[in-house]
């Protein structure tokens, strides 16, 4: 997440690190809400059409603060990056919020951490880069850290286990795909075909996968999108004021929200297991962010 945020921006280090750790908090903990939103919405709507309204009202919000900004957001350099950028993330939305509706917030997260080694180990085999020591260390580490939270020969061992699973791939592709776009557009434009794609694709099934909503729904799923949109825009403003060295590891944060989400909303408490896998994952990638930062000399407070 934080290596393609930080692309997609193309936003230049600044020299405000408290300031930018304390919005990745923020961006982390918004984007929870907005995943626990659709959890609770899934329960009474199809998943397809809770993950069209995430792009639809994100898409919607989007427009009129871009009109606010007079600011044209469809022009892109590289529209067939932006096209699979936004497909790759449409699969991850798909894929987190199957396995919100599946699982616990904790454990979801939890398993989906892995996310920023897949992308280190994929960087390597897509792009070339250097797959030294240090990421193999961290993506058997966060592969280990998986297993012990869902314990083969447990019940949540299973085919729900696999939905975060695979949402931490296609994030990951997402993410790398994102690297690959690089500067080229603004983060403005990159945000647009995201929602657009992601309000087009998904759009498609809704012949098959509508329930009218309900006013209580209907407000549910409209401040799921701004909520959305909110946690993008803390995230861009995060990458500008710190360095990624310094706000990436604010990502881990995450797994505090999704436990107190969790626990008032749905009632759900992760066992002792959980935890202790989410820490080795959570360690597995702060090694790999402090290699990667003592690699690119970035690795300055």
């Amino acid at each position: 997440m934080a290596a393609g945020a930080k692309a997609a921006t193309g936003a230049e280090e600044g020299d405000r690190p408290l300031a930018g750790m304390a919005l990745m908090v923020l961006c982390v903990g918004l984007l929870t809400v907005m995943d626990g939103t659709a959890k609770y919405l899934a329960r009474e709507y199809p998943l397809w059409q809770v993950v069209w309204a995430r792009y639809a009202f994100n898409l919607l919000a989007l427009l009129l603060l871009l009109a606010g900004l007079r600011r044209r957001a469809w022009r892109t350099r590289a529209p067939g990056l932006q096209l699979t950028r936004a497909l790759a993330m449409v699969a991850a939305t798909f894929t987190m919020f199957l396995s919100l509706k599946l699982l616990p917030m904790a454990e979801t997260y939890a398993i989906a951490f892995l996310s920023p080694i897949l992308v280190a180990v994929l960087a390597g085999l897509v792009l070339r880069e250097r797959l030294d020591a240090a990421r193999w260390l961290a993506a058997l580490g966060g592969f280990l850290g998986v297993l012990v939270v869902m314990r083969p020969g447990s019940g949540l061992f299973g085919p729900a286990a696999l939905a975060p699973v695979a949402m931490a791939l296609s994030f990951a592709l997402y993410q790398l795909v994102t690297r690959m776009l690089g500067g080229r557009d603004g983060a403005h434009v990159t945000m647009f075909w995201s929602a657009a794609v992601g309000t087009a694709a998904t759009g498609l099934m809704l012949p098959w996968n509508w329930v009218p909503p309900d006013l209580a729904g209907l407000l549910l799923m409209a401040a799921m999108g701004g909520i959305g949109l909110l946690g993008q825009l803390a995230m861009i403003r995060a990458f500008a004021l710190a360095p990624a060295s310094l706000v990436s590891p604010f990502i881990y944060t995450q797994i505090v929200w999704a436990v107190l989400f969790g626990y008032l909303v749905f009632g759900d408490l992760p066992d002792l297991w959980t935890l202790v896998g989410a820490a080795i994952v959570i360690a597995a990638g702060l090694h790999l962010f402090r290699h990667e930062a003592r690699s690119n000399g970035q690795g300055r407070s």
